[in-house]
């Protein structure tokens, strides 16, 4: 909870601003109650001179309670607005920090769920019945005071009935705290599911599985809806047992009022002030008991949002790399997904400024593996991998992705435009993003289309095939200017004739030192690496250039000649 706190008093003008607010109007409150006894003596006693003066503060009262009723709305809602936003962005920004593998632990479902289902639960639930309890405690000291200066014995007759009422609720609280706690669960559940299942919209209707489902869906929902049944059915409880406590004061000390009055120790006036300040501590007792349960109810998913804010990912001994000099260097590296067997065995590689790398092998044997490591996806592998002599894992983020760019195999695209999803939300110029766009040959299809660089791509690139994807890809990655470039199969959706030129371009390029893994064995394009390193079952067997690995007949021969027929 503590964490919820700290959030809580992020704005601490704008919420002490909020204390004063609540106080002026529960202040102003209790005043009306004085003014009605008053109005009573008056009639009584026949004092009717005293009338007008009354009704002039009465009014005054009024519109003082109007400006300020205003004036704590207004408050109010900056305050949420600005501290929900803050802790939601602050979520988010922690999520994007996270590492491939940590983010990957999760469906992303859940994170949908913290940003919003948990958070509404801690604003609904916290943020807001934090000023209510304020505003209920003050109403309540205010009261109690005002009574005690009228008679002691009413004070001690709501002290020990108070007391009592907080005792039995707060044993509730517990089982609250839980259901509390799988409410949010199941909103975790549902909204992964349901974007499983809206991601998934084609599969399931290619294979007529509506009906199974649909049988799915109406589980996850009846979980949710079950949970926050029995959370509803506890808050009930907890209110019910508030009420008995409140009506059980309301009446003591409505019997005493009148007791007092009876015996002549107060006028009808002060009985009438008696019992409207009772309602100002009858109701703020009832109301407390139930609030404070619900602030207690979020202490676990405050403890998950604290988890996800407590996440660091960058060494407190991270290094700076401003430009790539000398090599990526990589010694004795071993790597597992699983214990059962290593996808990576004894790598020992080294990738020299401005040369060209093609990294070769069939399928699952750890190309993509090993890219995903020098990428720093992963970060727990046996061995080193330095980058001009630096610990790849203690280099700043912000400066690894600066120096490396990535083509992936399988694309993402913004649903946003092409020009967007090339300078991804950077500001580069039009001229860059242009020029970006000749060089990875997409400017035919920008040209055909009617709202050119700016026409929109659709949901992660559906208006787009899937080579037109790879071409803005390239796009991104050579608008980034980076010194490395990697790219893991990424012309593998492109047609022979079109993936040869691309290529072939990229490997021109100067300046650049370049990583491809590519399963296209074509002499053409291998003849421009400087060396060619060759992959089975996790290892390096074969390195060299496209000659000496033909000359030596080994690994390498076998793959090229099985693809390409004959040599």
């Amino acid at each position: 909870m503590r964490i919820l706190f700290k959030y809580a008093l992020e704005y601490k003008w704008q919420f002490f601003l909020r204390v004063i607010t609540i106080s002026l109007v529960a202040l102003a409150s209790i005043c009306f109650d004085f003014i009605m006894g008053f109005i009573v003596d008056i009639f009584a006693s026949g004092q009717v001179e005293k009338f007008i003066p009354i009704v002039t503060v009465t009014i005054a009262l009024i519109i003082i309670m109007f400006f300020t009723e205003y004036l704590d709305g207004l408050v109010m809602s900056n305050y949420i607005k600005n501290t929900v936003n803050y802790l939601r962005c602050d979520v988010f920004s922690k999520l994007m920090n996270k590492d491939i593998k940590d983010f990957s632990l999760d469906n992303s479902g859940k994170y949908i769920s913290v940003l919003y289902n948990d958070i509404k639960l801690i604003e609904d639930n916290f943020l807001n019945n934090i000023f209510l309890v304020i505003s209920s405690l003050l109403s309540f000291l205010i009261s109690l005071c005002a009574l005690f200066y009228i008679s002691p014995y009413i004070v001690i007759f709501i002290s020990i009935f108070g007391v009592l009422g907080f005792i039995i609720p707060n044993a509730l609280s517990k089982k609250l705290v839980i259901e509390k706690n799988e409410y949010s669960k199941n909103l975790e559940e549902i909204t992964s599911v349901t974007k499983d299942l809206f991601s998934g919209f084609e599969v399931i209707k290619g294979f007529n599985i509506s009906k199974k489902i649909n049988k799915i869906f109406v589980k996850n929902s009846l979980n949710v809806e079950n949970s926050k049944r029995k959370c509803s059915i506890l808050e009930a409880i907890i209110k019910g047992f508030s009420l008995a406590f409140s009506v059980t004061i309301y009446l003591g000390v409505l019997i005493l009022g009148g007791y007092l009055m009876y015996k002549k120790s107060i006028s009808v006036g002060t009985a009438i002030i008696i019992i409207q300040l009772s309602t100002h501590i009858v109701g703020p007792v009832k109301t407390s008991i139930s609030l404070i349960n619900q602030i207690k109810s979020v202490s676990l998913i405050g403890k998950k949002v604290e988890d996800i804010l407590n996440v660091n990912n960058e060494s407190e001994e991270s290094e700076e790399i401003k430009s790539f000099r000398d090599c990526i260097d990589i010694k004795d590296l071993n790597f597992s997904y699983t214990k059962e067997r290593n996808a990576l065995k004894n790598i020992n590689l080294k990738f020299e400024r401005n040369k060209k790398y093609a990294i070769v092998g069939e399928s699952g044997c750890g190309k993509s593996t090993l890219i995903k490591l020098i990428m720093r996806y992963y970060n727990e592998y046996e061995g080193k991998i330095t980058i001009d002599n630096k610990d790849l894992n203690k280099i700043y983020s912000s400066d690894l992705y600066k120096t490396i760019s990535m083509i992936q195999q399988n694309v993402f695209m913004f649903d946003d435009s092409i020009k967007e999803n090339i300078r991804l939300f950077s500001n580069y110029s039009d001229e860059s993003v242009i020029e970006s766009c000749k060089r990875s040959g997409i400017m035919g299809l920008i040209n055909r289309l009617e709202d050119g660089i700016d026409s929109l791509v659709g949901e992660n690139g559906n208006k787009l095939s899937g080579g037109e994807k790879q071409r803005i890809a390239i796009a991104r990655a050579l608008i980034n200017e980076t010194k490395i470039l990697i790219l893991d199969e990424s012309t593998s959706a492109l047609d022979n004739e079109t993936a040869y030129s691309l290529e072939k371009s990229l490997l021109n390029l100067e300046n650049l030192t370049m990583i491809v893994v590519t399963h296209k064995l074509i002499k053409n394009l291998l003849t421009d690496y400087d060396e060619i390193i060759v992959m089975k079952d996790g290892m390096v067997i074969e390195k060299g250039s496209f000659e000496e690995l033909i000359d030596i007949k080994g690994y390498f021969y076998s793959l090229y000649y099985i693809q390409n027929e004959k040599i």
